[in-house]
């Protein structure tokens, strides 16, 4: 009976995921409302080629007709929407968390990410993150579903892992959907803070279900192949825009502007697409979730890559105490980063404060302007790097620099330094760190 009833639920869910999908008008693909073809049919089941007369079925040497594959019947959204999802992963997290809706308890669903979470130049306020959210709602009616978007333009996982304390872990979640694949790059530091912030939400004393989201670049760029070996490691549900909008690209069925106004991010279509995909990663738990709640096993495999910034904490003027200011004044640095330090002038400045740590990074402003000015960072009297501000690819956005990366913790005198001279400006927004 609960075979039979899993099945019957994993049918509806089929079709109201249908029923909410659409299209552009402008694509060649096939979506669920420009279809009148019947609901997808198993494509691994197997028919007979045809009815055996009472005569034939006499005949000794009759020889029997053939089988045959089932017609795919499914229409090219519906196939897309199945290769979203690369793997369901372990489902003992989310069961455990939709069981708790199911029973009528309120969850938490966070999103963390760069501008496609956040939803920039959608066109649209109903960004994936709001109507995933939305969608789980109408699911458990019983239970209210509160969705936190973490989305920051132009971050990668550097940022993200630092601000993951302040900006999702502070919100309780009990689902978190992680989208980076745009914004980080290829080198080990974006690869150890992409896992460490995955080993962080898998460490937590509440049991997080945490879902990996890989986006793509109209020219074809993304993450996908390191952060996918993270996410098999650690056994979490993957789901994917490159496998599944740019297959679609690629194979001439759909164009990239179907999807998206620019190089980058999704339109209203191209989110409804996103949302499509995470129904139907849902629609694979849902109908199962009895058969898959239990304890989970906290103990994780040794990491891919590094977990060195796990657990990292967040602090700004608003949480630390003891630091000296000289010619930097506190300022509201950013949209997302109030409680910052602006230096700016031609006598020099400096902020120092004391910190004990095994990894320290900071947050700056940068921008496209000559008066934006260099930072040397001294640890313990020593000077240890500079941090320009100035980038030619600069808009006032938040950008990090690691001021110390040991492997052990210890005390430190740290100073970020503006030497006097030229006129300029430089802006600190916060620092993380690991202990």
């Amino acid at each position: 009976m609960k075979k039979f009833l899993s099945a019957i639920l994993a049918a509806s869910m089929l079709l109201t995921l249908t029923a909410c999908s659409g299209g552009s008008g402008s694509s060649d693909i096939n979506t669920p409302e420009s279809s009148n073809s019947e609901a997808p049919a198993d494509s691994g089941a197997e028919q007979p080629g045809g009815e055996v007369s009472s005569a034939e079925e006499s005949a000794p040497d009759s020889p029997s007709e053939p089988t045959a594959e089932a017609e795919d019947t499914r229409t090219d959204y519906e196939k897309m929407v199945d290769r979203s999802l690369l793997s369901t992963g372990d489902m003992t997290r989310m069961a455990n968390v939709l069981q708790r809706a199911q029973n009528g308890e309120d969850i938490t669903v966070a999103y963390i990410g760069g501008s496609i979470t956040e939803g920039y130049n959608a066109g649209t306020t109903e960004f994936y993150a709001k109507i995933c959210t939305d969608w789980l709602q109408e699911q458990f009616p019983s239970s209210t579903v509160t969705g936190v978007n973490a989305g920051i333009s132009g971050t990668p996982s550097l940022l993200g892992n630092l601000r993951l304390e302040r900006d999702v872990l502070s919100a309780d979640p009990d689902i978190v959907f992680v989208e980076f694949a745009v914004n980080d790059g290829q080198t080990p530091e974006y690869k150890g803070a992409y896992e460490s912030l995955v080993r962080t939400l898998l460490t937590q004393d509440k049991d997080i279900a945490v879902v990996l989201l890989f986006t793509v670049l109209k020219n074809g760029y993304t993450c996908q192949e390191h952060m996918s070996q993270i996410g098999e490691n650690y056994g979490l549900p993957m789901i994917s825009v490159p496998d599944s909008v740019y297959a679609e690209i690629e194979a001439g069925r759909m164009t990239w502007e179907d999807y998206s106004n620019d190089e980058s991010h999704p339109n209203a279509y191209g989110h409804s697409c996103i949302r499509d995909f995470v129904a139907n990663y849902y629609s694979k738990v849902i109908p199962v979730i009895s058969e898959n709640v239990g304890d989970v096993d906290k103990n994780l495999p040794d990491p891919v890559f590094s977990g060195k910034y796990a657990n990292m904490h967040y602090m700004d003027r608003e949480t630390m105490t003891g630091v000296e200011l000289t010619n930097f004044e506190p300022n509201d640095t950013h949209s997302s980063f109030h409680n910052g330090w602006m230096y700016k002038g031609d006598e020099g400045g400096s902020i120092k404060f004391s910190i004990d740590c095994s990894v320290l990074e900071m947050v700056f402003k940068a921008n496209n302007s000559a008066n934006f000015g260099t930072a040397d960072i001294y640890v313990d009297g020593e000077k240890v790097s500079s941090v320009e501000s100035y980038m030619t690819d600069g808009w006032n956005n938040p950008v990090t620099a690691y001021l110390i990366d040991d492997s052990e913790s210890a005390h430190h005198e740290v100073e970020i330094r503006v030497e006097s001279g030229e006129k300029c400006a430089f802006f600190v927004m916060a620092f993380g760190y690991c202990d």
